[in-house]
């Protein structure tokens, strides 16, 4: 939504998923809100907000965008994030040492380097996700009246194998910031897309590697009423 003092800027990305990952196990870790913030490579907190809170944080929601009653508003989680102003050092060193510290740090993470102008060293903003049948989306309420919604569809690819990720972001702020804002916009949500693949097959093996595992012991024991045969010992 536009008026005089403010304007909204949309930005949309295509990603082709793995073909060896499944439906199911995609929106298995888009509903899964605590794991999908991990994406950021900022993230330094983030803590789920009490129902009070939750309900000031829709108040300015509109109406199509979250549940009719109160219960079900309540039930949608909403968490407070804190961002450092770069990746922690357990994202590894910088490529080219310090003097490429400061290109590497704006080519690890999405946040746009117009923040900088800005924010200070800690960025404090609040989010919601919301499950849907075929992905969510997500609303951030952020400093200097930043507002933004991203969508995360996921679908069956039409020209092959495998599945689509269909992601749309909107952002609202007022006019002037959006002149920075846009530099880097498209840029960050392409980069966000790419960190969600590297999460989706991350999590997904680790999933499946327990699941081998998990098959190996239930072979390696006898079946319910089974006998097994002990050997007496002189």
């Amino acid at each position: 939504m536009s008026s005089y003092f403010t304007t909204t800027t949309t930005v949309t990305t295509t990603t082709a998923l793995p073909p060896t990952i499944t439906l199911p196990e995609i929106l298995t870790i888009l509903h899964d809100p605590a794991l999908m913030l991990t994406i950021n490579p900022l993230l330094k907190s983030a803590t789920p907000l009490p129902p009070t809170s939750i309900h000031a944080f829709y108040k300015t929601v509109p109406a199509s965008q979250k549940p009719s009653t109160a219960t079900s508003i309540e039930k949608i989680p909403v968490y407070s994030v804190v961002e450092s102003s770069s990746p922690s050092s357990s994202q590894g060193p910088t490529p080219g040492g310090k003097e490429e510290e400061g290109a590497a740090e704006e080519q690890n993470t999405w946040r746009g380097t117009w923040s900088k102008r800005f924010i200070p060293d800690e960025l404090t903003y609040e989010t919601s996700m919301q499950c849907t049948p075929s992905g969510m989306f997500a609303i951030t309420h952020a400093p200097l009246g930043v507002h933004s919604i991203t969508t995360w569809k996921v679908t069956h690819n039409e020209n092959g194998s495998g599945c689509v990720l269909e992601k749309e972001g909107k952002v609202t702020s007022n006019r002037m910031l959006m002149g920075f804002i846009r530099t880097t916009l498209q840029e960050s949500y392409d980069r966000l897309a790419r960190d969600f693949v590297v999460l989706l097959q991350r999590e997904v093996g680790k999933k499946r590697e327990g699941e081998k595992e998990n098959e190996k012991e239930v072979v390696g024991q006898p079946a319910a009423g089974e006998q097994v045969e002990v050997e007496a010992v002189a």
